[in-house]
Order: structure tokens, then sequence, then C-alpha cells
């Protein structure tokens, strides 16, 4: 929790200072690619995420590996800040927590849909159709099997949770009934 803290007050200083300029969305993508030719080698990996290494040998690392990727002053002076304080092993989390001030610039939301088997594109659009109406947002969605669902699916988006799964109908039925009893 406290990383995610950190990573996001450093996202939205960096997010802010790309506003000043008009390059928000462009600095994302930079971003993207930059945390992707970071990730592409281990050992870059292991020697930049190093307690051991001095700020400064990793200082040199970063700036090899921003050579072969184009990045804007903006985020090259950004890296070189994190890599000098020592806080390149919250880069990932820097990067979600952007794409977060990202995603409300544009009215967009992102969430997770579980179901207990694959759902068709169909099924996908008419999700994507309710969900968005009852948020008032674009949105985007991942989706992944979950086993331990007996049937129907469960929807997360943001604070909101759609449980339209068997499991909480049958939950729902048992306590009417409890209720009802008594």
């Amino acid at each position: 929790m406290k990383n995610m803290n950190l990573a996001s007050r450093y996202a939205k200083a960096l997010y802010n200072l790309a506003k000043e300029k008009n390059e928000q969305d462009s600095i994302f993508e930079q971003m993207r690619a930059l945390t992707g030719a970071f990730q592409s080698d281990q050992a870059n990996i292991d020697f930049l995420l190093s307690p051991l290494i001095r700020p400064a040998d990793k200082v040199t690392v970063v700036e090899k590996v921003m050579a072969g990727v184009q990045v804007s002053d903006t985020l090259k002076n950004f890296v070189l800040l994190l890599a000098k304080k020592n806080r390149l092993s919250i880069m990932s989390e820097i990067t979600s927590s952007y794409q977060t001030f990202e995603d409300e610039a544009h009215g967009v939301t992102r969430g997770t849909v579980r179901s207990a088997a694959v759902l068709g594109p169909d099924d996908r659009k008419r999700i994507e159709e309710f969900v968005g109406k009852a948020t008032k947002k674009q949105v985007i969605l991942t989706y992944k099997e979950d086993p331990t669902l007996l049937g129907g699916l469960v929807a997360e988006v943001g604070s909101f949770t759609f449980d339209d799964s068997l499991t909480s109908h049958l939950t729902r039925i048992n306590e009417q009934l409890t209720r009802s009893i008594h």
C-alpha cells in the first residue's frame, strides 16, 4: 500500500507536468515502451532493483536503456530522478497510477469480469454496454474464467461490483427463506 501511495504521488506529479506541456498522452505511451524496454532484460531488472548498487551506476544503465527508446525530455528527466532517488522499483506502479489519471481525463473506467465459462463476443458487448450505462463512462473490461463460480458472472469496475453469479442468487434466496421462517 505504501508503494502505491508513493507511486500515485509520483504519477500525479508527472501527469501534471505533462499536462502543462500538453503531452500527457504521448508520455503515457512512452512510459509503457520504456517499462517494456526495462523488463526485456532480466539482468537490467536485477541490476536496477538491487539496493546494493549505487544510484549513480543505475543512472548510467537507465541512460543506456533510454537511448534505445524514444522518450521526451520530460520523461527522461523523470526516470533519471527515479534512478537517483532509488525509486525505479515502483516504475510499474507509477505507470499504472498514471494510466488511472489518463483514464479519468478521458472518461474511461476499467474493470474485470469473472465468469464460470468463456463469454462470447455478443455477451461481452452486452456486458460492456450495461456497465457503461451504469457508470456513465466508457468501459474497458478484461475477462477471466473463474471455476469457483457455479454460473453467471461478477463484474468489478472501479468501486462498483455487479454480482450476477449463481452463488449470489442462492445466497439471496437462502436469506429470504431464513427471514420468512423467523
